[in-house]
C-alpha cells in the first residue's frame, strides 16, 4: 500500500513538472502551440491525481463482511482491473470484489460507493450525454475529444442516452412552478415530425454485414447501396416515415404599469406517444402554475383534433386560434379573386386583418360569402376557387368562437403561437429531423425529453438530481424499436 502510495504521488509529482517546465521554457513559440501541448499535459496531471484520488478511496478500511439488497457479502482477496474513463482520459482502476454467501454473486462495493457509472465517471457520462442531446452522436463524440484527447465507443455513448434518456422525463414531472410567475397563464401546442425507422430498413440494418469485394472502397460502397435498394414509394406514403412529436409550451404573462410583460418561466414539453399524453402531462404542469386560479389563455392552429384534447383537458382557458395561420387562410383565399402578388391582393388582405384586429369577423365572412356567390359555377377555375373559399369559409365559422383578437388585444394578451412554433423548431427539428436520421420510438422519445430539460435551462439541477442518485448503465445499447407510418387516405 505504502509502495503503491508513493508510486502515485510520484506520478504526481512528475506531471506536474512536466507542465511548468512546458510554461517556464524560454524558447519561442506560438500561444496556440503552447496551449495544446499544455493542455495535453495538465490532462496528464489530472489522470495522475485521479489516479492517487482512487488508490485512496480502494484502500479505505472497510468491514470484511456487508449486506446489500438483502444479501450478505464478504471481501475477497480477489481484484477486479479496469480503465475507468473519467474527464481526463483512462484511468487504470484496480478494486476488491465482493463475493455472496453461497458463491455465486459478486459486488464492486467501491464502484458504488464512487458512483461509477459501468466503467465511466458520472461527470462523462452526463457530459456526453448533454452533448448527445444538441448534436448528432458522432459529433458528439467529436466534440468531446477535441476537449478530453478520447472518447466514449458509439455503443458506450448509446448506452448513456439510454440510462440518462429515461431519468429526464421523472426528473421534468417531478419539478415544482418555477418561481416568479406572472398573473395570465398562456399555453400553446403545435406538432412536429421526425423520422423513424421502418420495420423493413431495421430488419436489413440487423442482419451482418457482407463483405463485399471490390477494386475500390468506392465500388464496395456502390455495390453495397446497389444491395440495399429500396422500393419505389408508393402513392400516400411518406416520404420521411415521420411520427409526429407535440410539443406543449407553458409561460406566464406579468402585469406591469405599461402593460404584460413575458414569456416569463418558459417551459416546453414534449412526446412521440401521442397527443392525449401531451395534453394530460400539460394539464398537471398547468396546475402547479395556477390553471384554474389565473386567467388562462390556450393558442394552437387549426387542428380540431388539437382544440377537441384542449375542451376535455383544459376547458377553463380562454381559446385563441393562432393570428398567422388565420392571415395565411386570408391570403389563400385572397388569391381567389386577385392575382398573386398584386397591390389589390395586398390591399385585400390588410382589409381584412385591420377588421379581424377589430372584432369584425362577421364582415370578413359576409365578403367571402358575397365572393363566394358571384363566382360562377362553371367557368376556367371556378371549380377550385369556389372550393378554395368555400373551405376558409368553413373554417372561419367553426373557430369563430376562437377568434375574439379585438378583445385580446384590448387587454394586452398574445393571439399569435410563435412561442410554440420555435418550440417546435428547437426541440425537435433542429436535433431530430437532420439528413439521413433515422430513429427508433424509445431513443427519439428520450432524446426528446433530454433536449427539453437543456432548453428548460434545468440541466445542472437535472445533472446534479442524477449523479446524486446514481446513474446505471445497461450492458448494451437497447434495441431500436421501428415504427411504420400510416399512408395518407385520398379526400
Amino acid at each position: 500500500m505504502a509502495d503503491a502510495l508513493e508510486a502515485a504521488r510520484t506520478q504526481v509529482k512528475g506531471a506536474f513538472e512536466r507542465a511548468s517546465r512546458l510554461a517556464d521554457s524560454r524558447e519561442p513559440r506560438r500561444l496556440g502551440d503552447f496551449e495544446g501541448e499544455l493542455w495535453t499535459a495538465l490532462l496528464e496531471l489530472g489522470r495522475a491525481l485521479v489516479a492517487l484520488f482512487l488508490l485512496r478511496q480502494t484502500e479505505r478500511p472497510r468491514p470484511a463482511e456487508y449486506l446489500h439488497d438483502g444479501r450478505r457479502y464478504a471481501l475477497v482477496s480477489q481484484r477486479r482491473v479496469l480503465a475507468l474513463g473519467t474527464r481526463f482520459g483512462k484511468v487504470d482502476f484496480s478494486r476488491q470484489v465482493g463475493r455472496a454467501e453461497d458463491g455465486g454473486l459478486s459486488d464492486l462495493p467501491v464502484d458504488r460507493e464512487l458512483g461509477l457509472c459501468a466503467g465511466f465517471s458520472v461527470g462523462v457520462v452526463l457530459a456526453v450525454t448533454r452533448l448527445c442531446a444538441q448534436l448528432a452522436f458522432g459529433q458528439a463524440r467529436g466534440t468531446f475529444k477535441i476537449f478530453h484527447e478520447w472518447a466514449p465507443s458509439p455503443r458506450a455513448t448509446l448506452r448513456m442516452v439510454d440510462a440518462a434518456g429515461k431519468e429526464a422525463r421523472p426528473f421534468l414531472e417531478a419539478q415544482p412552478a418555477p418561481q416568479g410567475d406572472g398573473e395570465v397563464l398562456v399555453a400553446e401546442v403545435d406538432a412536429r415530425g421526425a423520422p423513424h425507422i421502418t420495420p423493413r430498413e431495421h430488419q436489413r440494418r440487423c442482419l451482418p454485414r457482407r463483405k463485399l469485394r471490390g477494386t475500390t472502397k468506392r465500388a464496395r460502397l456502390r455495390a453495397r447501396r446497389k444491395a440495399a435498394l429500396r422500393p419505389r414509394r408508393a402513392k400516400g406514403d411518406k416520404s420521411k416515415n415521420g411520427k409526429s412529436a407535440v410539443v406543449g409550451v407553458l409561460y406566464t404573462l406579468r402585469r406591469t404599469p405599461n402593460g404584460y410583460e413575458g414569456p416569463i418561466n418558459k417551459r416546453l414539453y414534449a412526446t412521440f406517444e401521442s397527443h392525449q399524453a401531451l395534453f394530460i402531462w400539460l394539464r398537471r404542469e398547468a396546475i402547479k402554475r395556477g390553471y384554474g386560479v389565473k386567467r388562462c389563455l390556450f393558442l394552437a392552429d387549426g387542428s380540431e383534433h388539437i382544440w377537441r384534447l384542449q375542451r376535455e383537458h383544459l376547458p377553463l382557458v380562454e381559446p385563441c386560434l393562432d393570428w398567422y395561420h388565420v392571415i395565411e387562410k386570408v391570403w389563400d383565399a385572397g388569391q381567389c379573386f386577385h392575382p398573386e402578388g398584386s397591390t389589390g391582393l395586398h390591399e385585400w388582405v390588410a382589409r381584412q386583418a385591420k377588421r379581424l384586429r377589430e372584432g369584425g369577423l362577421r364582415a370578413v365572412i359576409g365578403e367571402l360569402a358575397e365572393a363566394l356567390r358571384r363566382i360562377p359555377r362553371k367557368g376556367p377555375g371556378n371549380k377550385r376557387r369556389r372550393s378554395r373559399l368555400q373551405k376558409t369559409l368553413n373554417h372561419f365559422f367553426l373557430h369563430r368562437h376562437r377568434m375574439h383578437y379585438a378583445a385580446f388585444r384590448a387587454d394586452d394578451l398574445d393571439i399569435g403561437s410563435g412561442a410554440v412554433e420555435g418550440a417546435v423548431r428547437n426541440l425537435v427539428a433542429v436535433r431530430l429531423d437532420g439528413p439521413g436520421m433515422r430513429w427508433g420510438r424509445d431513443r427519439a422519445e428520450r432524446v426528446l425529453h433530454l433536449r427539453c430539460v437543456l432548453l428548460n435551462g434545468l440541466w445542472d439541477d437535472f445533472a446534479h438530481d442524477v449523479a446524486s442518485r446514481g446513474l446505471k448503465l445497461l450492458p448494451k445499447p437497447e434495441p431500436a424499436r421501428p415504427y411504420a407510418a400510416k399512408p395518407r387516405r385520398a379526400a
